[in-house]
């Protein structure tokens, strides 16, 4: 008797599905990591301090005419 090939198709997919889950699992922990220096409190005074050097681009041209 011949013996019959082993297919391997089976364990391929379940090794390239769990390649891209692990990968997954890696960008996800990963996706906020340079936030972290930018997550200090906010407070009313700081905002202010930010957005009175804030130039307006509205285009509102009739705010002008009132």
């Amino acid at each position: 008797m011949a013996e019959q090939e082993k297919d391997n198709t089976m364990a391929v997919v379940i090794g390239v599905t769990l390649v891209a889950i692990i990968g997954v699992f890696l960008l996800k922990a990963d996706e906020t990591k340079h936030l972290e220096n930018y997550s200090g409190e906010t407070t009313a005074a700081a905002e202010a301090q930010v957005l009175k050097g804030h130039k307006d681009f509205n285009n509102d041209v009739l705010k002008d005419a009132e």
